[in-house]
């Protein structure tokens, strides 16, 4: 195969390409991490079966491709891979074996469209013109899983050469045809300067340079890189020269973390190995597989699964439907929830049954009519101390979310109906991971554009916030702990209540026993100050607390009576000690301490209090903290 690079003109604008820093994200762990989320995605755009097999393959040292064969795949483009200040760290040799990396997807179209087309043409489908040649652009309509035409720079970031090369089979036509590209920077060879693209194929007539069809050198590239297709349409990319961090168990774990639900549903069927072997996930086989990968997804992943194969089958009959948000905009409010149907949700919770619930709302796309929607979201309180809910959109995993916590409730917010998973889409950063106000996809599109996203986001939170809405309610014996005296405590009598005098008649009964209400956190007094530990044995400490204090006055509210001067517990001499543990403070300020709950033994202690002062201390429970960076 032979490479071409064009040469720049007088005056062109030097470019060094960024996309591929668009996956350089915390949400992205490692390099198989990015390549699983885009490869997987743009073959579900693709799908035209029930179901997308996909098959990724590692050939690395004994299975890497001998150097005397992979040098002729590579001609022409040698002397750009080793030019100075090209990007590249670390180019390939010619006397490297070459690692390489296969993504194939079966069950989808393959690169369709006219190959001779140069330049973009609106409402024209080309999938083969937008994978190779537009760069920040999008064949895919709104109702497709990407957006932003960026997902296929994950092929090159994860090459030494950025480099890649894609053979596909097309369901309209069945050509068969293969094509290679680089993406640089600008660059210097000799005398003359070139753009930072690079193509692998055959020169045409205008200069375009157009994919490879010949049958004996499509069989000799098969056969050297170990690809399976063989009449059947779909994609192949190869990624050669494969950064060393790719491991087979990292793409597992990128496989069962991000595409649970989809392979759960049977929408998706991935094989991951080796020219020697490999291991099919699927259905029957996730949790197995999940359950052999080191670190926490062997724990975290099966409940999780659990939990969304019980909600991929869910009758419609046993979803419960919450009460229409009004069409201007969603907002949460009790109401939402059908007065018939609450006792019944607040009961399921508590017991531990799982919970199926579909929220009703309408979207309003500026220029459009308003267009009615759903999304289902499915709880299950199994004491899951994360407590923070699990998004799927259209069998993607948005995994950059920090939606409000639900302590002890595990819960997955599923988006599959197009009007509400559009809006969601267009709201995605390019790696898929969050949902931003800011997206420029996104931001003016959309009627109270915001409020979508924090509606969905919150709406777990929320409900559970309103089910268990009894149990919070303030405690009047809060403060027993450090206000109370030894000694015997007496019953006070109600002021309408008449004083009984016993005039020789037998005795009234006694009153029964009341178990008193167990406490989630309990406060204790301690030299100087106080402290805020766990509550009793069973309880499920809150997601947050907010602590305020002041010294006490004889009359009036002692909290309004707070003045600076007294203390700020920002500054000493106010300390926490011993150090705070599993918790973490939130804020600190004047007579102000904000802290979460991070683990069920968690103690935080403050002294530095005037000892000959009574101090007055103010705990309130919260379990809505918002701390969403969409």
């Amino acid at each position: 195969m032979d490479w071409h690079f064009r040469e720049l003109a007088v005056g062109e604008k030097t470019r060094d390409p960024i996309q591929g820093e668009f996956f350089a994200t915390e949400a992205i762990r490692n390099p198989a991490d990015a390549l699983v989320r885009e490869g997987i995605q743009n073959s579900l755009d693709e799908a035209l079966d029930h179901t997308v097999r996909v098959n990724i393959l590692l050939g690395r040292d004994a299975h890497a491709l001998p150097d005397d064969k992979a040098v002729k795949w590579f001609k022409g483009a040698w002397s750009h891979l080793h030019a100075s200040g090209n990007g590249l760290r670390e180019p390939p040799q010619h006397d490297e074996h070459c690692p390489f990396l296969v993504f194939e997807d079966f069950g989808t179209g393959g690169l369709q469209g006219d190959v001779n087309q140069a330049f973009d043409r609106p409402l024209t489908k080309n999938s083969f013109f937008y994978f190779f040649r537009a760069e920040g652009r999008s064949g895919k309509t709104d109702t497709a899983i990407g957006r932003w035409g960026v997902g296929k720079y994950v092929f090159p970031r994860s090459s030494r050469a950025n480099l890649f090369f894609g053979l596909t089979i097309r369901a309209d036509d069945s050509k068969r045809l293969l094509m290679g590209q680089t993406v640089l920077k600008s660059h210097k060879v000799g005398t003359n300067h070139y753009s930072p693209d690079g193509y692998g194929g055959e020169r045409g007539r205008d200069g375009l340079i157009l994919p490879l069809s010949d049958a004996d050198t499509l069989d000799e590239f098969v056969t050297d890189f170990c690809l399976t297709r063989t009449t059947e349409s779909g994609l192949s990319v190869v990624v050669p020269w494969l950064d060393p961090e790719f491991r087979l168990d990292h793409i597992k774990e990128a496989v069962v973390r991000g595409y649970f639900y989809p392979i759960l549903t049977g929408a998706l069927v991935v094989t991951v190995g080796t020219p020697e072997g490999n291991v099919e996930i699927n259905a029957e086989t996730l949790v197995q597989t999940a359950l052999a990968l080191k670190g926490d997804v062997a724990k975290d992943l099966p409940p999780l699964v659990e939990l969304a194969e019980w909600a991929a089958f869910r009758p419609p009959q046993e979803i419960i439907k919450l009460n229409p948000c009004r069409p201007e905009r969603p907002d949460w409010s009790d109401e939402l929830i059908p007065s018939d149907k609450l006792e019944l949700m607040r009961q399921k919770l508590a017991s531990g049954e799982k919970l199926a619930v579909r929220a009703l709302l309408t979207v309003r796309e500026k220029g459009k009519d308003p267009c009615p929607t759903w999304f289902d979201f499915f709880l299950w309180q199994d004491g899951y101390e994360g407590g923070r809910p699990s998004f799927i959109r259209e069998g993607v995993i948005i995994s950059d979310m920090r939606p409000p916590r639900a302590r002890g409730v595990r819960s997955l917010v599923v988006i599959e109906d197009a009007p509400i998973a559009g809006l969601l889409g267009d709201s995605e950063n390019p790696a898929h991971t969050q949902w931003q106000r800011d997206s420029s996809n996104f931001k003016g599109k959309y009627i109270y554009g915001s409020a979508y996203i924090k509606f969905v986001t919150e709406i777990v939170a929320s409900l559970v916030y309103a089910l268990r809405a009894q149990e919070e309610q303030e405690d009047p014996t809060l403060l027993l702990d450090i206000f109370s005296l030894p000694g015997e405590e007496k019953e006070p009598q109600r002021r309408d209540q008449k004083k009984i005098v016993n005039h020789g008649k037998a005795e009234p009964p006694e009153p029964p026993d009341i178990e008193p209400r167990k406490k989630r956190f309990r406060i204790q007094k301690i030299k100087g100050g106080f402290a805020v530990i766990k509550g009793d044995a069973s309880t499920t400490p809150p997601a947050e607390l907010d602590i305020r204090m002041a010294y006490d006055v004889r009359r009036g509210n002692p909290l309004k009576k707070y003045h600076p001067a007294d203390f700020r517990v920002e500054q000493r001499p106010i300390e926490f000690a011993p150090p705070p543990l599993g918790l973490s403070v939130i804020s600190r300020e004047a007579n102000r301490i904000r802290i979460e709950i991070t683990d069920p033994d968690f103690r935080l202690s403050v002294r530095g209090f005037d000892e000959n002062r009574d101090l007055y201390v103010n705990v309130k429970m919260e379990e809505r903290h918002d701390d969403s960076e969409v």
